[in-house]
């Protein structure tokens, strides 16, 4: 697959864009009664994947300015979202444009390499040092989920080295597969920064002092670790095929 975007006219794109957009507040409604279970992120990555840059980046600004018909005007979340969102469109838009075997290149290898063991390694000190400042109950289930995010990145990690040499040494191996565990990978560090961002913004908006701003922080784990391994599990699975039906209304 390379993406980037294809010809299309005005009229079709203007239509695929807002089926998009109603996809993505349809499924964030529906998932909002499920706490860390999103769909958001994937159909967002595999839209901009396929439809490039702008068109990505068009559907996330859309997107993020009318959910707040159904969700409410929050300022705090609206400029949280229009910082967000645009810059996830355009990371994976940007990274549709590269041939499924430019992820057998070193250069790709290494990076997929660092932000896996990255995401491995804050897991296991998160659980070591004992930082989730939370309830007992909400703590062992955050633990629980730690783990869970570690055992899918070590995976991943696994199964990504094993095709990389496969694919480098034997001519064997599924450059789609490298690209997926790529996209998963860079989606996982992605919604751990959204979390991130939403730490500083939303205590920035409703002036709250530095205790109020860390109990905030520490209460982001309940939805930032269940939102993680959601994305992991959903591009894995979903990216592949759900980008298959997209690149069919998408001329090349």
């Amino acid at each position: 697959m390379k993406g980037g975007g294809g010809k299309i006219s005005p009229s079709k794109e203007a239509a695929y864009i807002a089926v998009a957009c109603a996809l993505l507040i349809g499924g964030q409604y529906v998932f909002s009664f499920v706490v860390g279970v999103e769909i958001v992120t994937l159909i967002l990555v595999c839209f901009a994947s396929v439809f490039g840059v702008k068109r990505g980046v068009i559907l996330a600004t859309a997107f993020s300015i009318l959910r707040c018909v159904i969700f409410g005007f929050t300022p705090a979340v609206l400029v949280l979202y229009l910082i967000y969102y645009p810059a996830l469109a355009a990371l994976f838009g940007g990274l549709g444009r590269f041939k499924s075997e430019d992820f057998s290149k070193v250069k790709f290898a290494v990076a997929v390499n660092i932000l896996l063991i990255s995401v491995c390694v804050a897991c296991v000190l998160g659980y070591a040092l004992d930082i989730i400042k939370i309830s007992r109950l909400y703590k062992v289930t955050l633990q629980i989920l730690l783990w869970v995010i570690f055992s899918l990145c070590a995976v991943l990690l696994i199964a990504f080295d094993f095709l990389f040499i496969a694919q480098r040494k034997f001519k064997k191996g599924n450059a789609q597969i490298l690209r997926l565990i790529a996209y998963a990978a860079i989606g996982a560090v992605c919604t751990v920064c959204f979390t991130l961002l939403d730490d500083v913004i939303s205590p920035l908006f409703l002036g709250m002092n530095r205790l109020s701003a860390l109990s905030y922080f520490y209460a982001s784990f309940a939805a930032m670790l269940p939102q993680t391994a959601c994305t992991i599990v959903c591009i894995t699975t979903l990216f592949l095929p759900v980008t298959k039906v997209l690149t069919r209304f998408c001329v090349k």
